[in-house]
């Protein structure tokens, strides 16, 4: 094959000439995948999203097993190669051979852009519940043994669409053609669940049930584990609040602190807070933040519901806010602060999944291919998101960094890879700045003795 790559020559001052060459051999700039396969080989993740993935090829003709294919579309976006295009370069990438189970000698390499559309366009609805199926049960089979309280952060997302795509609409609160995708966070920051939805669906559509499997599943491993559910208004909703009660009657300790919008009502039961808070501010207080509570309940609800409310004042104005719960029992501040505020930090998770790993990135024509799309996404948050918990187990700053962070510090460093009939050899730079930290996760993700 021709070599199409530019070459060029660039002058420094004082120096002499400097050419450029695009044909070092072997060398990959995505040394830090391999850490990835070894969490990858931990959890099983793609092996077990592979296995819904329908497969009619004649199995004599085969050349890219579905695992690989997974594998692949996983790595490259963990890599920041979030497209399929991207697939006509690095298909011969070294390093993605190595840690998608190919030889680096082999010249045929992984799949093309064309193989792999044809690969996410094979997906099923019924191939897409198993998917979510398996990405649930893995949550819940990986917690740990002596879980006491699981906390369920749910929020919905937009992903803008472009084109004739199908079931893509109008959102107006968005203003913008896009999907709705509706995201489960815990507490810790691990993506527990993603579903696609169309871009009309209200906020919290399927909710529902999305959170009814998800506590049913938590209460049958640890029947006597502390459910908290929380969101914004979106998810106050009747028939919400109504499953989640009968979810607490049925199986105990299933909780909810939900925002709930503003309306004349509340606002008259807020009024005596709000005063309170005007008249510190007139006195010279600059900030005024006072809390309170009180039973509510709107036309739709079936009883009344213990709501708590933030009366604030500050130069900008008057700010009230309200809070929906069933913990009557705790302290209205404590409540507002610590249990609701904390579902703020979901926010920045999402950044990592938009941002980060590029999970608005739907470009398929049809609905279900883009669905598949967003659970390969969830399947790489899942893998840097434990990359995170290892380097945070070895002391690292890099045990709370955002993923384009871990991205850049760990994953993209070069690597030199050959392969012989004995191993497979891959060099990293004597002058890698993190070669103690890399040494040091790649030794936590060893598999135990037998």
């Amino acid at each position: 094959m021709t070599d199409c790559k530019p070459r060029m020559s660039v002058a420094f001052r004082d120096q002499a000439p400097v050419e450029v060459r695009f044909d070092a051999p072997h060398i990959s700039s995505d040394g830090g995948l391999l850490l990835l396969r070894q969490i990858d080989d931990r959890l099983g993740l793609t092996a077990r999203i592979a296995a819904c993935i329908p497969d009619e090829r004649d199995p004599a003709k085969v050349e890219h097993p579905r695992h690989e294919q997974v594998q692949q579309r996983v790595f490259q976006i963990l890599g920041g190669y979030e497209d399929c295009n991207d697939a006509d370069s690095l298909r011969n990438d070294p390093m993605f051979k190595a840690v998608c189970g190919r030889d680096t000698n082999d010249g045929m390499g992984l799949s093309s852009q064309p193989t792999l559309s044809r690969f996410e366009n094979v997906m099923t609805g019924r191939s897409i519940r198993q998917a979510v199926e398996v990405l649930e049960d893995d949550y819940v089979a990986r917690l740990a043994p002596d879980t006491q309280r699981v906390i369920l952060d749910v929020d919905s997302t937009d992903d803008p669409t472009h084109g004739a795509q199908q079931l893509s609409f109008f959102h107006g609160y968005y203003d913008q053609h896009m999907y709705h995708p509706v995201l489960v966070f815990d507490g810790e920051g691990q993506l527990v669940t993603a579903r696609l939805r169309p871009g009309n669906a209200h906020g919290a559509r399927g909710a529902t049930s999305l959170l009814t499997g998800l506590i049913r599943r938590i209460k049958k491993r640890f029947p006597v584990c502390h459910i908290l559910v929380r969101g914004d208004s979106a998810f106050s909703l009747p028939k919400i609040l109504d499953r989640l009660e009968q979810l607490d009657r049925e199986l105990g300790d299933v909780d909810y602190v939900i925002g709930i919008g503003k309306n004349d009502v509340l606002l008259r039961h807020a009024k005596q807070a709000m005063d309170f808070a005007a008249q510190l501010f007139a006195d010279g207080v600059k900030h005024v933040r006072h809390f309170t509570s009180t039973t509510y309940a709107a036309k739709t609800w079936s009883e009344e519901r213990h709501v708590v409310i933030k009366a604030e004042y500050t130069e900008q104005g008057a700010n009230t806010r309200f809070v929906v719960t069933s913990l009557r029992y705790v302290e209205p501040r404590a409540l507002y602060d610590v249990a609701y505020c904390g579902r703020g930090e979901c926010e920045n998770r999402i950044k990592d999944f938009k941002n980060a790993l590029m999970a608005d990135r739907l470009s398929c024509s049809r609905f279900v291919p883009n669905f598949f799309r967003l659970i390969l996404h969830t399947v790489a948050y899942r893998l840097m998101y434990e990359l995170r918990l290892a380097a945070k187990t070895v002391g690292s700053e890099l045990g709370s960094a955002q993923m384009d962070t871990l991205r850049l510090r760990l994953i993209k460093v070069a690597a030199q890879v050959t392969q012989s009939v004995r191993r497979i050899l891959i060099r990293l730079p004597r002058s890698f700045p993190l070669a103690d930290l890399f040494a040091a996760i790649a030794g936590t993700l060893m598999p135990a003795p037998a």
